[in-house]
């Protein structure tokens, strides 16, 4: 198998964890932590090949964000598209960037996610108006410290160049 039909296998593996690790029950108190797993890993994947990552994946990852939470159908889709787009038009620039200034835009494009998305709930009757929301801002931005790494080794190890 060539190194490019490896590299879609490993992206399509890694968003497959990611959907799952979403879906995955936590206990109330930690549900309010939950990072967003697929925003990250899709950043990852925009940062190191964006040539085979872009608007359209992010968009259909949504989709099936939207599907496996029940939330409005699109919501999920039309926030990871806009956080794709603002990926792609920098993504040279964000590379250069060090980890810490790429886990606050992390934040910065997480906190954008929460709040289209107590918008979506806020349009349909369904808000919730707690502080608590605004957690996963910064788990998903301490995460990143961790997966970026090592997604990057993973990459390496499983991807033959």
């Amino acid at each position: 198998m060539d190194s490019h039909a490896q590299g879609l296998i490993f992206v399509a593996v890694s968003l497959l964890v990611a959907l799952v690790l979403t879906i995955a029950p936590l206990s109330a108190g930690l549900a309010w932590l939950r990072p967003d797993w697929l925003m990250l890993v899709l950043i990852y994947w925009l940062l190191a090949m964006p040539e085979n990552v872009g608007i359209a994946l992010c968009w259909l990852g949504g989709i099936i964000q939207d599907i496996l939470l029940g939330t409005v159908l699109g919501q999920n889709a039309f926030s990871l598209a806009v956080v794709a787009y603002i990926i792609q038009i920098s993504y040279q620039q964000l590379r250069m960037f060090s980890l810490r200034k790429q886990a606050a835009l992390i934040a910065l494009l997480e906190l954008f996610r929460i709040l289209v998305d107590q918008w979506a709930q806020n349009l349909n009757g369904v808000s919730q108006t707690h502080w608590l929301v605004f957690l996963p801002v910064f788990s998903t931005a301490l995460l990143w410290f961790f997966l970026r790494p090592m997604m990057s080794w993973l990459q390496r190890v499983f991807v033959a160049y």
